[in-house]
């Protein structure tokens, strides 16, 4: 009797092994295999962000006091900006462009200024600009020519585009320098 209640719990533990590992029916077949429905939207991008797969664009405003003295050399920004991944980082492209005079002009850039002392002296200095990027983010650099900090940069605007390095390298026909020419091809909102 200990043999037949053996083999009939052996029996059923392997019937319900095999009733469970039963697998249910192939669902519809896609391109890359079986598919299931299609899932819901995903977010949406960062506020401000448009453009292809390949490129990210955004328009950010920069107020006096966002601006903090760094290294005693210059005024700087700092922008977060997720589309500067790693893959942008080390082989894509973080162009930066500042809007004047209702003109977007690219970054680098220099504007050069002259005034007269009350003695009659011409004094000439000017102001640059320059970028830097690193994953996760964007900086801008406000120097001087006389490295002086008593007065912050104005309000500005700046676009920051980030661009892969292949769709870059696709298109050397673009002016990339010039702001319009790569909107209308990225179909670039403002």
């Amino acid at each position: 009797m200990k043999k037949v209640f053996s083999f009939a719990i052996a029996l059923m533990a392997f019937v319900l092994m095999v009733s469970c590992a039963k697998e249910g029916p192939m669902g519809p077949m896609g391109p890359q295999g079986p598919t299931g429905p299609t899932g819901p939207q995903g977010p949406a991008g960062q506020d401000g962000q448009d453009g292809y797969v390949n490129v990210a664009s955004s328009t950010l405003t920069v107020y006096p006091n966002d601006w903090y003295w760094d290294n005693n050399t210059s005024w700087r920004v700092d922008f977060d900006y997720p589309a500067v991944n790693s893959d942008i980082y080390n082989s894509g492209v973080v162009l930066v462009y500042m809007e004047t005079e209702n003109t977007w002009r690219q970054i680098p850039m220099t504007f050069y200024y002259s005034e007269t002392t009350e003695t009659g002296e011409t004094v000439y200095y000017s102001s640059s600009l320059e970028t830097s990027f690193y994953v996760g983010g964007v900086s801008v650099f406000w120097t001087e020519s006389d490295f002086y900090d008593g007065y912050r940069p104005e309000e500005h605007r700046f676009r920051i585009v980030a661009i892969s390095a292949g769709y870059y390298n696709a298109h050397p026909e673009i002016d990339y320098s010039n702001y319009e020419v790569l909107k209308k091809t990225f179909e670039l909102a403002d």
